[in-house]
């Protein structure tokens, strides 16, 4: 079976050409055919340069130019459809995710597995290891959203689950939102994340949190439920504050005191207002998103894939 391993690079070019051997070491344990696609997410140093001489050095290395930075997200997508593999593989280009688990998963889905998910509770730093469970408490505890949790980018897939896959045409793509919705014969592999030997993360605490509300919004309306519980507990409180302002001014015919009461009362409600509006605003604007029907990502260069 030809294997298909994808990697979003971006400004990885001291570590991925390390990655691309240990890949090709594991590769050769499972079949004699594969590929190797890196896809370059627009990177400012010269990791195109290096993509270039790796595939005009072996052309089972191809190589994706996007024409800008769309995201890890849809860079991952692009490279899934332009695979020509029976089992797909894609995972991280900055060797945190550990190229041995490769033999194993190809494995799984030899078996009949449609996906197979790797899992680690182990993370980079203790930034992302607090992100990490935040995000997971709030999908799997406060939203109810079955996901299989602390899972990584790095997942491996079927031919017919890629077929699948490339069939959504949502402008918003969220890979673990989609394999969820697809569903199908799936294991739980775990495996343990490596420590980035090199570099700095291209996620920080803004761009993880408005990932996570990308990937909550892609996969449940549950917010909207919660903000209208919230909207209407907050309406009974105003009219409980309402009929004790009326009974105090007909009783006592004076204001009664309370004006810090008052204050924080109203920055209370002008903050739900605009969590609300801010939720609701992030809804509408993938909705704008998608009805604007662009091109999900556009391919600037391609390398051995049948176009210069």
């Amino acid at each position: 079976m030809k294997i298909s391993i994808i990697c979003p690079i971006f400004n990885n070019s001291r570590s991925f050409p390390t990655l691309i051997t240990e890949i090709r070491s594991q590769l050769e344990t499972c079949s004699d055919r594969f590929e190797i696609i890196l896809v370059d997410d627009r990177s400012s140093d010269d990791s195109w340069l290096k993509i270039g001489a790796l595939a005009s050095q072996n052309e089972n290395i191809k190589g994706i130019r996007l024409s800008r930075n769309f995201g890890q997200q849809l860079a991952v997508s692009a490279g899934i459809r332009h695979a020509s593999g029976d089992i797909i593989i894609i995972m991280d280009g900055d060797l945190q995710n550990p190229p041995e688990a490769i033999p194993k998963m190809v494995e799984r889905i030899e078996s009949g597995k449609d996906i197979v998910y790797t899992v680690s509770k182990v993370r980079n730093n203790w930034g992302d290891e607090i992100t990490s469970r935040l995000f997971w408490f709030v999908m799997n505890t406060i939203l109810k959203v079955e996901i299989i949790p602390n899972q990584l980018m790095m997942k491996a897939f079927s031919r017919k689950f890629v077929d699948l896959y490339n069939g959504y045409e949502e402008r918003i793509r969220i890979v673990a939102g989609i394999t969820h919705d697809i569903g199908m014969e799936y294991e739980v592999l775990e495996v343990i994340n490596r420590k980035r030997p090199s570099g700095r993360g291209n996620y920080g605490f803004f761009k993880r949190f408005h990932l996570m509300l990308d990937v909550v919004i892609t996969m449940t309306n549950r917010p909207l439920n919660y903000l209208i519980n919230l909207s209407l507990f907050a309406v009974l409180i105003s009219l409980g504050l309402g009929g004790y302002t009326l009974i105090n001014y007909f009783l006592y015919t004076t204001v009664p005191k309370g004006y810090t009461t008052l204050i924080v009362i109203v920055s209370f409600f002008g903050s739900l207002t605009m969590l609300v509006l801010g939720i609701i605003g992030r809804y509408l604007s993938n909705i704008y998103s998608e009805v604007r029907q662009r091109p999900t990502f556009i391919v600037q260069n391609k390398l051995n894939l049948g176009e210069a």
